[in-house]
């Protein structure tokens, strides 16, 4: 999604708005923002065919603990009560709040956080997994391999697939793709999880990327970051990224630069 040229008053982020409407949350202030539409000034006439520019000027600012609550509401999917607790907030109509909470709950998506490349090691053992799946499967169907080991072969393999092979297709489409060096402008907490004895925070931010060639060009992006990495993560840190020819969406990261 290509940002909006409307930024916010208080911390000069991109907003998300549709057509329309009147009224934002800013991700990354916590700010809740009027958008203005009818900005044309007394006395000036408009141009035929071109509409006004739409204005932003801020409103109210949500508490980091009101919008930590609202976020997991709405990454719960519970919608309803994502709208009427952010209506109580904002003071605002329940159709504003709706067009609100909707824009960021598409914000917040998990959908891109899928868009993630497996690391070299793991792309390799994902082709081993694949040639000893062809090979259990084989192997047990001609009798060449016990029955039990090419069962067990096989489960495995199909749940290490189901895991990470939507890594294993991005990595391949990211084969042939462009590099450059990502500086963040803005981040923001979306969410966070346990898995083990390790914990993942989920950060939605602007980024500016420098393309190994062309030009620069700014973009956002979910990147999950380790418990023991949230610390380097500020505004200027710089990271490796790829992003596919003529696709400036695209943008994925590729690895930690050298400090």
């Amino acid at each position: 999604m290509r940002l909006e040229s409307l930024n916010c008053p208080n911390c000069h982020a991109p907003l998300d708005y549709s057509p329309g409407q009147t009224l934002c949350i800013c991700l990354y202030c916590n700010s809740t923002i009027r958008i203005h539409h009818d900005t044309a000034q007394p006395g000036v006439a408009a141009q035929p065919g071109v509409a006004a520019q739409p204005e932003a000027t801020a409103d109210t600012t949500v508490s980091a603990s009101d919008m930590a609550e609202i976020k997991e509401l709405v990454l719960a999917g519970q919608m309803a009560t994502a709208v009427q607790r952010y209506q109580q907030i904002a003071h605002c109509s329940q159709s504003e709040a709706q067009t609100a909470i909707t824009t960021l709950s598409n914000q917040i998506s998990f959908s891109t956080l899928r868009q993630q490349q497996l690391s070299p090691g793991g792309f390799v053992f994902f082709v081993i997994l694949l040639v000893g799946l062809a090979w259990a499967l084989v192997g047990g169907l001609t009798g060449q391999l016990h029955p039990v080991i090419a069962i067990v072969i096989t489960v495995f393999a199909l749940l290490y697939i189901a895991l990470f092979g939507k890594g294993f297709l991005v990595s391949l489409r990211y084969l042939r793709s462009e590099k450059g060096v990502a500086t963040v402008q803005h981040f923001t907490r979306i969410s966070s999880s346990q898995t083990g004895r390790r914990s993942f925070h989920l950060f939605r931010i602007i980024v500016e990327v420098q393309p190994e060639t062309g030009s620069p060009f700014q973009t956002e992006m979910l990147l999950p970051v380790r418990d023991r990495s949230v610390d380097k993560l500020h505004q200027g840190t710089r990271f490796g990224i790829k992003f596919l020819p003529g696709d400036e969406n695209s943008v994925i990261f590729n690895k930690l630069l050298e400090e």
